[in-house]
């Protein structure tokens, strides 16, 4: 099994985080995902408490995140990037 896989449990919540993390809103990730932001939050926490790491810092109407979660949004998006360019190119393939 993936450390990842392992770590993380459900590797949705790396695809919430990076929503959150990006859109700086708990509420607009939830828009984004079709999900709600009691969810987010939920997913967030879960996120935070499987890699014992605070990942964001919450005020009233923002997050924000702190240094170990810009490290881990820098590793998460990027890794986003490679995915997506690998399904494009299968894409292409394809069509």
């Amino acid at each position: 099994m993936r450390d990842i896989v392992r770590r993380v449990d459900r590797l949705q919540r790396l695809a919430v985080f990076e929503a959150a993390a990006r859109l700086g809103s708990f509420t607009r990730a939830a828009a984004e995902l079709g999900m709600t932001q009691p969810a987010v939050t939920r997913q967030i926490r879960l996120l935070e408490r499987s890699l014992d790491a605070e990942l964001f810092v919450r005020s009233a109407n923002r997050s924000e995140l702190t240094e170990l979660g810009r490290r881990l949004n820098d590793r998460v998006s990027a890794g986003f990037d490679l995915i997506e360019a690998g399904l494009g190119e299968l894409a292409d393939h394809a069509g």
